[in-house]
This record gives structure tokens, sequence and C-alpha cells, in this order.
């Protein structure tokens, strides 16, 4: 009597396991990602020979960067002129100081900074600084 073998089947890779480490890997990278701050933003301030030595930013303090393009950044987001007023007034919201300060490019457009000026006032802001570095010889 003749008894048939099974079969043997060929061996399968099963990529479920790789999936799941690919994701984790990918949701770790995302998550631990440094976005551009502030210091890494090439901002060449405006000189003024009256600038008083730069005061620490607090935390909570509201700081909003106007590039040389004419970009409004707010909380390191881009925000159109449109919603810069809604954007100040929910991150002074909780705020004791109501406190902003505002970097601008030293080519960024005149206008555009009156109008962030404009619409730190309409949302409540009761100091606005404006950061302006010293000239080279009055560094001395």
């Amino acid at each position: 009597m003749r008894f048939s073998r099974p079969r043997s089947r060929a061996p399968r890779i099963d990529i479920s396991p790789l999936i799941d480490v690919v994701f984790q890997l990918l949701l770790f990278y995302a998550v631990t990602t440094q976005f551009v701050t502030p210091e890494r933003l090439k901002l060449q301030l405006p000189e003024a020979r009256t600038a008083e030595a730069a005061k620490t930013t607090k935390p909570q303090e509201a700081e909003i960067l106007v590039t040389s393009a004419g970009e409004i950044l707010v909380a390191n987001r881009v925000v159109s002129e449109e919603r810069l007023e809604a954007e100040i007034r929910a991150l002074l919201k909780g705020q004791a100081e109501r406190s902003v300060t505002i970097r601008g490019d030293k080519g960024a457009p005149y206008g555009t900074v009156m109008k962030v000026l404009d619409a730190a006032r309409l949302a409540g802001a009761q100091h606005i600084n404006l950061v302006a570095a010293k000239p080279a010889e009055a560094r001395r």
C-alpha cells in the first residue's frame, strides 16, 4: 500500500510585522522631529542705536515673525493677514500680561509689520515689543 506524502508548501514570507515596524518608526520620527524654531529662521533684524538688551522671551509670550518675503508666522505657523487677529487672540487667551513680541526681518515690508501691530492691538495685546539689533559700533 502506497501512502502519499503530504506535499510541503513553499515557505511564505509574512510582511505584516515589517509593516508594523516601519509604521512605528515613521510615527516615532514624526513625533520627535523638531520643527523650524525662530532661531533657525534666517531673520536679519533691523538695527537701532537705542535698542535695549533683549530680555528672554517668556514661554507664554506670543511671538510673531515677519519674514523678508512678507510671510507672517504665529507660533511657527504661516498665517494669512485675514486670520492674524484671531490667531493672536487665541495666543493671548489666558495670558496675564497679554504681551506680544514682533520680530521683523530687516527687509520685511513696512506695511506688513504695521498690519501685525494693528492686529495685535485689536486682539487685545497690552504690551507690544519690537525686536531690533544694536549696530556693530554700538555693541563694543
